[in-house]
């Protein structure tokens, strides 16, 4: 079982570039807190990604739902998953991922609970070598994005 995004824009080039970033960025990584990429479709009238099913949804469903309540040591062990899947893409990737969107939407919860980051649109590939990255505009959605972008 597996999760469709489809992603309804018009192809321009900025649009084909993260689109191919994302699959580029994600297809680099295997952790057991990062969503699974299963695969791609890309063309002029449908763009989509294939990840695995996460028969929970993401955070942002539970906690906005106000008939739904989680109990604190499930939001432990959610933050502590996302917290580990941001450590391994800024320590243990070949290249240093910085995400620049993590919120609520993009944690999703497999059956257990366990936390899974998704979504590397807006995600930068960084040198190691390099001890600090320059943005160039925002990035990230307001009001979850550093104040320092």
């Amino acid at each position: 079982m597996c999760n469709q995004q489809v992603l309804n824009s018009s192809v321009t080039e900025e649009v084909k570039e993260q689109f191919m970033a994302e699959v580029r960025t994600i297809g680099r990584t295997y952790h057991k807190n990062l969503v699974r990429l299963y695969g791609f479709y890309f063309d002029a009238n449908l763009k989509a990604l294939v990840y695995e099913y996460m028969e929970n949804g993401s955070l942002d469903s539970i906690l906005l739902d106000k008939n739904k309540s989680i109990e604190w040591e499930k939001l432990h062990k959610i933050v502590i998953g996302a917290a580990k899947g941001l450590e391994y893409l800024h320590h243990n990737c070949e290249d240093m991922i910085i995400h620049y969107d993590i919120k609520p939407r993009n944690v999703f919860l497999d059956s257990t609970f366990s936390a899974k980051v998704a979504d590397f649109i807006l995600a930068k590939l960084c040198d190691r070598e390099r001890t600090h990255v320059t943005m160039s505009g925002g990035r990230g959605t307001p009001g979850y994005a550093t104040p320092e972008l």
